[in-house]
């Protein structure tokens, strides 16, 4: 009998969940993107070790830091203005180079299209002209412009930087022999390069997303009718007054963003040709200017172009050479190399005991081995500038000139007068009061 008690009882009580809210709880995020990126740097050396002189090569491994975050809105320079007479009326058209307006003639629809992002587009701007800097440190010179630069916001990036060449690595190495001396030398270079590259991706960024506003209207030619930009004008302005004309001013909304650039540490390791340290090695993808947009490839589509013939077609680029560039980058050990032993720990660690007194004699280190707070100063640097938004702001305001006859602005001030006493009269009158009066109550 408590048995069955206890089994209904856990019946009709209601079962217990995660209630789920109807507005979930948002959290608030810093905006900030950060790219850390590494510079190796060969660094021979030499060092006695058991009443030797032993010549060895230690790479030099500086590791560096990019943070980019975004701080809020402010208001930029006007883009356009227009002023309109009254009861005039106009229709505005927007067009920039980061959006894509589609009209269906038969379906009579039409939208826009983002594609990628003002602070993403920095950051790959940025990475670019940092790959330029690598590559021509590291005796691997390409050259490329800003004009091959897309706007598809996919995972393979946003910058064509060529076939297999100029891949935007976060790991380079640099060309030539370096001491203590020369490495203090490349980390002021890097930072001035770091600097450049940073108020170049800005002025990139602006023109890539330059905006423009006009007036758009419908013509009619002999060939038809022609509304593209008809149809892709979302905006209709008028002046409804009869005496001032009315003013209205559009402004773009930026971005303010403050970006930093540190060393944040410095890595050393010894150099094994019997034991190296392979990286990975991520070629670019190759992409090219012709590219499809989803919505213009229907279903129904007997042929369809892949991506192959796509490249086969446009460049005539084979992709052949660039994998023997590839196997020829990462060769195998040769048969003596394999044969060998690799370096023991006691010659590894008096060769980088020797390296970082050199380096600490240099001052870039101080006693603990570390980074000295001081080159770290130097090296740093912080900037804030404005990226521009698909935002615009319009603000209106009225002519206080007018082009009416006195007459006609004392006609409308008397109708006005006779709307307020009206409205007075209406007031005082019991038949349009909310609430009836009370009845008088009989005394007897």
């Amino acid at each position: 009998m408590p048995q069955q008690e206890k089994e209904k009882t856990a019946a009709s009580a209601p079962a217990k969940g995660i209630a789920i809210p109807c507005m979930p709880e948002l959290l608030k995020d810093d905006h900030c993107d950060v790219f850390h990126f590494k510079r190796i740097l060969t660094y021979p050396v030499s060092f006695n070790f058991r009443d030797q002189r032993l010549n060895l090569t230690a790479e030099v491994i500086l590791h560096f830091r990019f943070r980019r975050c975004t701080l809020g809105l402010t208001l930029g320079d006007p883009i356009y203005s227009t002023t309109l007479l009254p009861g005039e009326k106009v229709k505005l058209a927007t067009t920039d180079r980061r959006s894509r307006f589609t009209f269906d003639s038969e379906s009579k629809l039409s939208y826009r299209s983002e594609q990628i992002a003002e602070e993403q587009y920095y950051m790959t701007a940025f990475q670019h002209y940092m790959a330029d800097g690598a590559n021509s440190q590291s005796g691997k010179v390409s050259e490329s412009n800003s004009s091959d630069w897309n706007f598809h916001g996919d995972a393979h990036g946003s910058v064509g930087l060529g076939l297999f060449g100029g891949s935007a690595d976060a790991s380079t190495n640099a060309n030539g022999s370096h001491n203590s001396s020369s490495v203090l030398d490349y980390l002021h270079e890097q930072r001035s390069h770091a600097q450049a590259s940073a108020t170049q991706a800005v002025g990139e960024t602006h023109k890539a997303h330059s905006l423009s506003v006009g007036e758009v209207s419908s013509r009619t030619h002999i060939e038809g009718e022609s509304e593209d930009h008809f149809e892709a004008s979302s905006r209709e302005f008028s002046n409804p007054n009869r005496c001032h004309a009315i003013s209205f001013i559009f402004y773009r909304l930026h971005k303010k963003q403050r970006v930093e650039y540190e060393l944040e540490a410095i890595e050393r390791r010894i150099k094994d040709p019997v034991a190296p340290v392979r990286r990975p090695f991520t070629p670019a993808v190759a992409k090219t200017a012709i590219a499809f947009v989803p919505q213009d490839v229907a279903a129904t589509q007997k042929k369809v172009v892949t991506d192959a013939e796509l490249l086969s077609a446009t460049s005539g680029a084979n992709q052949a050479p660039a994998l023997l560039r590839l196997n020829a980058a990462f060769p195998s050990p040769s048969g003596a190399e394999s044969a060998g032993l690799p370096i023991s720990p006691d010659i590894r660690k008096a060769a980088m005991d020797a390296v970082d007194k050199e380096l600490q004699n240099q001052g870039i280190f101080d006693q603990r081995r570390q980074v000295s707070p001081d080159l770290q100063k130097q090296i740093r640097f912080e900037a804030t500038f404005s990226l521009p938004t698909a935002g615009v702001i319009v603000k209106g305001f009225m002519d206080e000139c007018d082009i009416c006859e006195p007459l006609a602005k004392e006609r409308m001030q008397l109708e006005n007068d006779l709307l307020r006493k009206q409205i007075d009269l209406l007031e005082k009158s019991q038949e349009y009061r909310c609430c009836p009066p009370a009845p008088a109550q009989n005394p007897s």
